[in-house]
């Protein structure tokens, strides 16, 4: 029978719901013009819930293939020599669980120690592959810190400036509790620069 679910992402089978494409305006839009943009609401908003819909719509769709990722695995792991190659893997493991074309070929043979880069080339090699635009919802993002959170991002923002000279990830969403500024002040130590080529400055809209 169905309940009124407060513990987690609700699911139309199991639970009393809205209509979770009802909950949030605009993000399509976003995703048709090519952005990276920004989901941020407390805990229990309906994120993941949504984020999950989302990705099922744009899938049963013609125009792309959508991926829905948490990262929340890789909370505290400050070093991007560990945190990377977890990322990367994450992404593998939800591909895994998809109908998305080529999902076993995406980081075959992946240079881990090169933690700089896989995440970038993977992603790279894989659109190239794909006969339609690649979207990934990422979840927990607020989950990274330190090291793990500015390599992230700039291998990110690295493929975003690589469009359309390069095939890259259509749109990606960074979805959490903080909005993009906010994680600035997640970076340890404070001597720690993001550099002139902010990764933060990928943001179009939060």
């Amino acid at each position: 029978m169905k309940y009124f679910n407060i513990a987690g992402p609700c699911n139309s089978l199991d639970h009393y719901m809205i209509d979770a494409a009802t909950r949030l305006q605009g993000v399509e839009e976003l995703i048709d013009r090519k952005q990276y943009f920004v989901i941020h609401a407390a805990r229990q908003s309906g994120k993941t819930t949504y984020l999950k819909d989302l990705a099922n719509r744009l899938n049963a769709g013609r125009r792309y293939y959508a991926l829905w990722c948490s990262l929340e695995s890789v909370q505290n792991v400050a070093e991007p020599e560990t945190g990377i190659p977890e990322i990367v893997r994450n992404i593998k493991d939800k591909l895994d669980d998809t109908d998305i074309p080529h999902r076993l070929d995406f980081a075959q043979n992946a240079d881990y120690e090169n933690f700089t880069g896989v995440l970038k080339s993977s992603l790279k090699r894989f659109c190239k592959l794909l006969d339609k635009p690649l979207v990934i919802l990422f979840d927990e993002v607020d989950c990274l810190s330190e090291g793990t959170l500015i390599t992230f991002l700039r291998q990110l923002r690295d493929g975003y400036n690589s469009r359309p000279e390069q095939a890259f990830v259509h749109s990606i969403a960074l979805v959490g509790m903080r909005n993009i500024r906010d994680y600035k002040a997640m970076i340890r130590p404070e001597t720690q620069s993001v550099g002139s080529a902010s990764p933060f400055n990928i943001v179009t809209e939060s």
